[in-house]
């Protein structure tokens, strides 16, 4: 008996001494194996409805089949596709938007605390998911203006004034691929000039004896006709011009 408990208390010494023992973490989809995931695609995308594709590579390597992508902001940057993606709420440059684009390998899936399992009512909406291993690209969205176009309000020409008549003109961009300026979701969206909400557009009369203009909100000015005779009405922003033509009788 003596000897059993002296043999036990020579093993728990031996224990003891050697500490926890070290386990190697050989399996890849172990969160703790070393996984560096890289994420290549443009960094800046400049138009609304602007499509980008990007690639996720893992050190060391996966089969393609592994990798999933996501976004940190769906309505934002739309996944329209595995690794691609849509621009589908830009600022209005010079203001950005960052999100992240990200290459995402062994997700996990859990039941929220709010899931009611006596129903077997187990969507996507009632999980958690999470992924063994991801990594990041941040990605710069805005909508760059190439192109402003001036309408009286609904055409791109205006009728004769009569001295002392006025007309309501607006100032529209547009993006490289043509789309309109996301901020302005429709013809009349025109907020007040503020800190938030900058001038889109400056307007001015080019024979001020014959008209005088004056802003209303950052995209639209009223033009009073003061005299008969003919001018131009000039709209710009930036190095981006144009003009439509006055007709006072």
């Amino acid at each position: 008996m003596r000897l059993v408990l002296i043999g036990g208390a020579v093993v728990l010494v031996a224990l003891l001494a050697c500490g926890e023992p070290t386990f190697r973490h050989t399996n890849p989809y172990d969160p703790a194996y070393p996984v560096t995931i890289t994420v290549t695609g443009p960094d800046t995308l400049f138009s609304f409805g602007e499509r980008a594709s990007y690639v996720a590579t893992s050190t060391p390597v996966f089969p393609d089949t592994s990798m999933q992508y996501g976004t940190s902001d769906s309505t934002a940057f739309f996944p329209a596709q595995p690794g691609t993606f849509l621009s589908e709420a830009p600022p209005l440059y010079p203001d950005t938007k960052t999100v992240l684009v990200m290459g995402l390998i062994g997700e996990i899936d859990t039941l929220t605390a709010t899931t009611d399992i006596s129903k077997f009512a187990v969507t996507k909406a009632n999980m958690s998911f999470a992924w063994r291993h991801k990594g990041a690209k941040p990605v710069i969205l805005t909508q760059r203006v190439v192109r402003i176009q001036l309408r009286c309000p609904d055409t791109q020409a205006c009728g004769t004034l009569a001295v002392g008549g006025s007309w309501s003109v607006w100032a529209d961009g547009f993006d490289a691929l043509n789309e309109r300026v996301f901020v302005f979701p429709d013809k009349t969206t025109n907020p007040a000039v503020s800190t938030a909400s900058p001038v889109f557009a400056t307007f001015a009369v080019r024979d001020t004896t014959i008209a005088a203009v004056t802003p209303v909100g950052v995209r639209a000015a009223t033009v009073t006709a003061l005299k008969a005779g003919s001018t131009w009405i000039i709209s710009a922003r930036g190095a981006l011009l144009d003009s439509l033509q006055l007709v006072v009788q």
